[in-house]
């Protein structure tokens, strides 16, 4: 029978933090067919892990072909009806995706599922949650300069609200995003024209716009993510994520 819950991460350099990520999958109590799509063929962490983890589907890409279209890789492998897509630095609760899954089966209208992220010391990362606009951009580039900056970014992450409750939100982490495998098929995935950056913000849009059902965040449902960020911390990476944003404003227009 396939499993109701399927899952993808993607490799890409990602050390011994993978093993973290795949015991907290293997330790649920609910069946999981999980696919690994290597974006790293010159590393071996791949077959390291199809010994470590027996059952694990891996598929090997022969160059890093970006974050948006690794998932999409496990697309026509998919049998499942719900899809989740995680980071290799995200670890969580085992009785955590058995909740997530009976959430979405009593709320049939939820397209996303997406959870309260936490760092390793236990405070909580401030992720979006509204749809990106400039000045909410700005509020993240320029917060450490505090005033209206800080103003911004707080509101872009609802850090202001003490939210107790599931609600509806715009955003959706690709850090851990639990979707409706139909959903995600009827979207055909990430758009493949995002590398890096940008393709979960999109994907929410889509979910949204052709209202496919609502995203909502569930502050019970916790994760905890590393998030080192090394990506925006050299040049190359902020102008991956310059072009990213770019496009997006291209493709959407442009929110003030």
């Amino acid at each position: 029978m396939p499993a109701m819950l399927s899952a993808c991460l993607v490799l890409y350099h990602c050390g011994d933090e993978i093993d973290h990520a795949l015991r907290c999958i293997q330790a649920s109590d609910l069946e999981v067919a999980v696919y690994l799509v290597d974006n790293s063929p010159e590393d071996t962490t791949a077959d390291r892990l199809k010994w470590a983890f027996p059952g694990v589907t891996v598929i090997p890409q022969k160059k890093n072909v970006g974050f948006g279209r690794a998932n999409n890789a496990v697309l026509p492998l998919l049998q499942s009806n719900y899809h989740l897509m995680m980071n290799p630095d995200v670890t969580f609760d085992p009785s955590l995706l058995r909740r997530m899954v009976s959430y979405m089966e009593n709320h049939p209208n939820i397209a996303i599922l997406t959870p309260r992220v936490l760092n390793t010391d236990g405070t909580e990362q401030y992720l979006p949650k509204k749809r990106i606009s400039v000045h909410y951009l700005l509020g993240g580039y320029l917060e450490n300069l505090g005033g209206i900056f800080r103003r911004w970014r707080r509101e872009f992450t609802m850090a202001d609200r003490e939210i107790t409750i599931p609600i509806p939100v715009e955003f959706a982490t690709g850090c851990f995003l639990l979707i409706r495998t139909d959903v995600f098929r009827q979207l055909e995935g990430f758009d493949p024209h995002f590398f890096l950056y940008q393709e979960d913000t999109d994907l929410s849009r889509r979910v949204l716009e052709e209202k496919l059902g609502s995203i909502v965040y569930h502050p019970d449902m916790c994760v905890t993510h590393r998030w080192a960020r090394e990506n925006t911390r050299t040049f190359r990476g902020r102008m991956r994520q310059v072009r990213s944003v770019i496009r997006y404003f291209m493709k959407w227009g442009i929110s003030l």
